[in-house]
């Protein structure tokens, strides 16, 4: 039966109306539901409403309620093709793996027909003709093709130029072409094989594309389905999916909730190398990051690190005689070996990171080693670097111009900026022929230089020292001040054999003169009850459970647990069991000693002290003020001074046998400790330390 409704409008390739409105004529949409309701009830269309609640689609901008409408369109045969696609996928790298095992496989498994074109003014022409007599469909492939049915040469492919030319048709029609672009997911989906000839086609599949994970029905999908229609082969052998930035809450930035984060807040004052440390060590492949500047300032502050190291390299080149980058192992110490170790197993970690497409954790490997390298092993040999012979000075800095110019190298496609100022710099220094850090061979890991043991040791020992380190912090005794012995407690064989192999070196970093290592300590154990246990398991009976238990001594309880697992407790005619879990125990130490917890044991510190052990204390913060002043006059590494200390006769006997070694460490050619001078001094500062007050006068020689 025929509707007499009037159609609704549809507009001719010359933009006009075919057919009107007619009686709906000035009605909209969504606005005058109620209306177009009435009319088709009074024409009895309808029987009867009710209302739906479902999702419907909105314009993003503007939230105003989209109109469909059925229209002819082109559309690609992609569903045909879906077998093979999965099959692609399968062979294809994903990172992460779940995004292509379960969202892309899920997303080709229910693939349809891919809608082609599109009706607007702008965008790649659709590249079919339809005859205006016979409608017969004709593909033009390119443009020579189009030239030669055309009969004209042509410059531009666009619209309008490419609308006006006609094809003849075998039926003596003309054929014009289809006024539709293409959609622009189409070019892109051609982005890895569309620039080389059609004979290569089948050898060109990209590496590597990385794209965020709303491209799983986008870019993904589009390279996918229009290499296999042009192909029948994918397009990529790997895919990294990256999520959004939200804001620090997790939220997604929005100008209507006022937390979008431009990029520029952060380049303008950190650098773009700190934004593009940051957020790819901090955004997990698949998954949002909330940006954190917290997070941001410390990755900012760790580049300074690593800034300062080649300005310490930079001036100790100075000091050290004819310097030479090369180093041998028997020129190694354990500090040598240690950081070369280092260096060549982050080398490998991160070469197998880059291949693999972990990106996100690649910065945190390489801030660790140079970190490592300034906190550790320029730490360990600070002493050696001034005090040291010439051949292990070299070896010095030797060590620390190739670690730094590997991790250059590495760091260089993370922050390259930084990266390449770092290379200039040096290459300005030691005359180096590549004119750009991004023009090394990426490094390769040495590796007859990994020792996994040496490291495992060090991380042990970096850990025994923070608990020494603790345990001074809270003596208020800072790491000038030499201490009498630290007794190292641990039940693991790895720990102990770290801590007696490397005894020297956790002596000299933490000024200890003795440690010891044993697997226990005896002292004498407090009991107490834990309340907040016992309380819950005999109610109102606790608090004379407890009272029964405080009168028994540690020994007997903690006796009887071992043996048995428990210690009865009698109250009120009733017995009551205590296990372990229901006491706190503590261990009464010795007054000289404190107690500092570290990853598989403890450190008692012998806070005691002696006169030898405050004379060391005072020669070594008169050393470090004598430093500061230098610095403060802008003295550098290899300027020598004539060094004066105006002091009281106690303090100039407890330094008496101190002389040299202050001396040689502040670069002084004369040294006078004493309680006046009649020479005059450029320069002088007065300072006090424990209550001793004395003045630094020196002059530069």
């Amino acid at each position: 039966m025929k509707s007499e409704i009037p159609a609704f409008n549809e507009i001719d390739e010359h933009g006009k109306f075919r057919k009107s409105m007619g009686i709906f004529s000035g009605l909209t949409a969504k606005v005058d539901d109620s209306r177009f309701i009435e009319i088709m009830k009074n024409k009895g269309m309808i029987i009867d409403t009710s209302p739906v609640e479902h999702e419907y689609a909105h314009c993003w901008r503007c939230k105003t309620a989209v109109v469909y409408k059925t229209t002819e369109q082109w559309f690609l045969a992609v569903e045909k093709l879906k077998e093979k696609m999965l099959d692609e996928n399968r062979k294809t790298l994903w990172v992460p793996d779940w995004a292509g095992a379960r969202w892309f496989n899920s997303w080709l498994t229910d693939l349809q027909d891919w809608c082609i074109s599109r009706q607007r003014f702008w965008g790649i022409p659709l590249p079919i003709w339809k005859c205006q007599k016979c409608s017969e469909i004709r593909l033009v492939e390119s443009k020579q093709e189009l030239e030669k049915l055309s009969g004209k040469k042509l410059s531009d492919l666009h619209r309008p130029f490419v609308d006006e030319l006609e094809i003849k048709c075998k039926c003596s029609g003309k054929m014009r072409r289809i006024e539709d672009v293409l959609d622009v997911w189409l070019d892109s989906g051609a982005a890895t094989w569309a620039t080389v000839p059609k004979s290569q086609w089948e050898k060109i599949k990209a590496d590597f594309i990385l794209e965020g994970k709303d491209q799983i029905r986008g870019w993904f999908n589009s390279l996918t389905c229009l290499s296999m229609v042009a192909r029948g082969i994918g397009a990529y052998k790997s895919v990294y999916m990256h999520g959004f930035v939200n804001d620090s809450l997790g939220r997604k930035m929005s100008k209507s909730l006022k937390n979008v984060i431009s990029p520029y807040e952060v380049i303008d004052k950190y650098g773009a190398d700190t934004m593009r440390d940051y957020m790819i060590g901090a955004s997990k492949p698949g998954l949002d990051m909330s940006y954190n500047f917290e997070d941001m300032k410390i990755r900012f502050r760790n580049l300074g690190v690593l800034w300062n190291i080649h300005k310490f390299l930079i001036e100790y080149a100075d000091i050290v005689e004819k310097s030479s980058a090369k180093i041998t192992k028997k020129d190694c110490g354990v500090e040598e070996r240690y950081i070369l170790s280092r260096l060549n197993s982050t080398i490998k970690d991160v070469t197998g990171l880059f291949e693999n497409y972990r990106l996100n954790e690649i910065p945190d490997k390489i801030e660790s080693l140079y970190l490592d390298l300034s906190r550790t092993y320029i730490q360990l040999v600070r002493e050696k670097s001034v005090t040291g012979t010439e051949k292990e000075k070299q070896a010095i800095f030797a060590v620390i111009y190739n670690t730094l110019a590997e991790t250059l190298k590495m760091l260089a496609p993370v922050a390259p900026f930084i990266a390449e100022h770092i290379h200039l710099n040096l290459k300005n220094k030691f005359k180096l022929k590549p004119a750009s850090i991004h023009l090394y061979d990426w490094p390769k890991a040495d590796e007859k230089l990994i020792d996994p043991k040496l490291e495992l040791s060090i991380e042990q020992a970096k850990d025994i020292l923070q608990a020494i380190y603790s345990a001074r912090e809270t003596a208020q005794l800072g790491i000038r001040w030499p201490v009498k012995e630290v007794t190292v407690i641990t039940q693991d064989d790895s720990i102990t054999k770290s801590a007696e192999a490397l005894e020297e070196l956790i002596k000299t970093q933490a000024n200890v003169k003795k440690i010891v290592v044993k697997k226990d300590i005896e002292f004498r154990k407090k009991v107490k009850a834990d309340f907040s246990k016992i309380g819950p398991l005999y109610g109102d009976k606790a608090p004379k459970v407890i009272a029964q238990l405080s009168i028994n001594s540690p020994e007997t309880i903690l006796g009887s647990i071992e043996k048995t697992g428990k210690f009865m407790v009698k109250a009120d005619a009733e017995q009551f069991e205590i296990k372990r879990e229901h006491l706190i125990i503590e261990r009464e130490l010795p007054s000289h000693l404190l107690e500092a917890e570290f990853r598989g044991g403890f450190v008692y510190l012998n806070k005691e002290r002696n006169p030898e052990l405050e004379a060391e204390g005072f020669a070594r913060e008169i050393t470090r003020r004598v430093q500061a002043l230098r610095k403060e006059q802008g003295l550098v590494r290899t300027d020598s001074i004539d060094l004066f200390i105006k002091e009281d006769k106690e303090l100039v006997e407890i330094l008496k046998n101190w002389h040299k070694q202050i001396k040689e460490k502040v670069g002084a050619k004369k040294i006078d400790i004493d309680t006046s001078t009649s020479e005059s001094f450029k320069v002088s500062k007065k300072e006090k330390v424990k209550n001793k007050e004395f003045e630094i006068m020196f002059e530069k020689v």
